[in-house]
């Protein structure tokens, strides 16, 4: 005699970028062990294969095409798929910074719930690099971000990851939306520095999740507080 089927239940997130709603299912056994695997190997490629296909199979909703979505929102669906699915609350083990000579280590637990996307007011898609030319840019995937960090000083790795994000180039004429990857790479490298650091402002503007823990240290008594950024900090 067959076994019984289970019921899995649904819940609705709202993507942060766009407002709306989308139903999910917990992922399942057999998609933790996927995603528990990919974590061990410490393979960011890996990871963000894992996180993508888990929320493949979860995401209900049809239409929703997940390697587009842009990094911030792929991570919010995640942490609140992991919320749904094995608890809301996330344990993190926090300890003071440099200027401190305490080095005790607190325990501190954080609702899935309070975790929120950051939107930067100055942020835009829209970049005047001169007074003829702009660039429109795409938010990134998270596809786009694995193993790299924005910030780094690999001019190339930077360059490759901006190239990857430009949707069209305009001027007082002309709208530029079919180009190689390779001729962006081109454009990119033939501007000034001036207008490269405009471009990287765009990056330094992203919307990201954040949040700022608080706890107070059994050991010293002091209170203390640290605003972390991005999906992988809230992993346990």
């Amino acid at each position: 005699m067959p076994l019984p089927k289970l019921v899995t239940p649904e819940f609705t997130i709202t993507v942060p970028s766009t407002k709306e709603p989308v139903k999910i299912r917990p992922f399942l056994v057999k998609e933790e062990k996927v995603l528990f695997m990919a974590m061990e190997g410490k393979d960011a490629n890996d990871i963000e294969g894992a996180i993508t296909n888990i929320l493949e199979s979860c995401i209900l909703t049809p239409g929703v095409d997940v390697k587009k979505l842009p990094s911030y929102d792929l991570e919010y669906l995640f942490l609140q798929l992991r919320g749904k699915s094995v608890g809301e609350t996330i344990k993190l083990k926090m300890s003071h910074g440099e200027d401190t000579e305490c080095t005790a280590v607190t325990n501190v637990e954080i609702n899935v719930d309070d975790i929120n996307v950051f939107f930067d007011e100055n942020h835009t898609n829209k970049i005047q690099i001169s007074d003829e030319i702009g660039i429109k840019f795409r938010d990134p995937s998270l596809k786009d971000l694995t193993s790299v960090d924005i910030a780094d000083n690999n001019y190339d790795t930077v360059v490759n990851v901006v190239a990857n994000c430009i949707d069209m180039v305009y001027d007082k004429e002309d709208v530029y939306d079919e180009f190689t990857r390779e001729e962006s790479i081109e454009f990119l490298n033939s501007m000034t520095q001036d207008q490269f650091i405009k471009v990287q402002g765009f990056f330094d503007t992203l919307p990201r999740l954040r949040h700022t823990i608080t706890w107070t240290c059994p050991e010293c008594g002091e209170t203390d507080s640290v605003t972390v950024e991005g999906l992988q900090n809230f992993f346990t």
